[in-house]
C-alpha cells in the first residue's frame, strides 16, 4: 500500500481538520441512499469509513464511504450516474483492484466525498472496516489519534503530503 500512495499527488492540496460533526453520520446515511439506487445489487454493501464514521475523532470534513461489490468490473456500468450525483471518477487511484470517485464543493477543491469501490474479497476492506470498529471500541486511541492529527495539521497547514505521510505512519504502526 506505500507504494502506491507515494504515487498519488498531494502536492498544493489545501485541507483542514475540524472537531468531529455528529452530522457528518446524516450526511453519508443520505449519500449512501443516493449510491443504493446507482449501485443497486451490484453494491454488496455499502459502509461509512475513515475518520469522519468515528466519534469524537478530529478530520477532514470529507466523508469516505465504501461500496463493497463482487467485482470491480461493474464500476464501469455506473460511471455515468456517479457523475450526474457530482461525483468526478479517478479511476484506479488508490491502489491496485480498486476505483475512487469523489465529489467536491462547487466553485472549490473542497472534498465532501470520497466514495472508494473494492471487490468484497480484497484485503483491504477488512483493514478500512477493523479500523474503523477498532476505534469505535478505543477511544483512548481516538484520543491519540486526534491529537496527532491536530499537531500534524498545526505543523504543515499548506504541506498535505506531509501530513498525510506522518498520519499514515503512524497508522502503519
Amino acid at each position: 500500500m506505500k507504494n502506491q500512495k507515494s504515487k498519488i499527488k498531494y502536492e498544493g492540496r489545501k485541507y483542514k481538520v475540524v472537531p468531529h460533526n455528529p452530522e457528518w453520520l446524516i450526511v453519508f446515511e443520505k449519500e449512501a441512499k443516493d449510491l443504493k439506487e446507482i449501485f443497486g445489487s451490484d453494491a454488496v454493501g455499502i459502509e461509512h469509513i475513515g475518520s469522519t464514521s468515528v466519534p469524537n475523532l478530529e478530520s477532514k470534513p470529507t466523508v469516505d464511504i465504501l461500496v463493497i461489490v463482487d467485482d470491480i468490473a461493474v464500476t464501469g456500468r455506473h460511471i455515468g450516474e456517479m457523475e450526474s450525483l457530482g461525483y468526478k471518477y479517478l479511476k484506479e487511484y488508490v491502489m491496485p483492484d480498486s476505483r475512487l470517485f469523489v465529489k467536491e464543493r462547487e466553485g472549490n477543491a473542497d472534498r465532501l466525498f470520497n466514495v472508494h469501490i473494492f471487490p468484497r474479497d480484497h484485503k483491504h476492506v477488512k483493514e478500512m472496516i477493523g479500523l474503523r470498529d477498532y476505534f469505535r471500541g478505543h477511544p483512548e486511541e481516538v484520543e491519540k489519534y486526534a491529537n496527532l492529527k491536530k499537531e500534524l495539521f498545526a505543523r504543515y497547514p499548506n504541506d498535505y503530503a506531509q501530513y498525510r505521510k506522518l498520519k499514515d505512519e503512524y497508522m502503519e504502526d
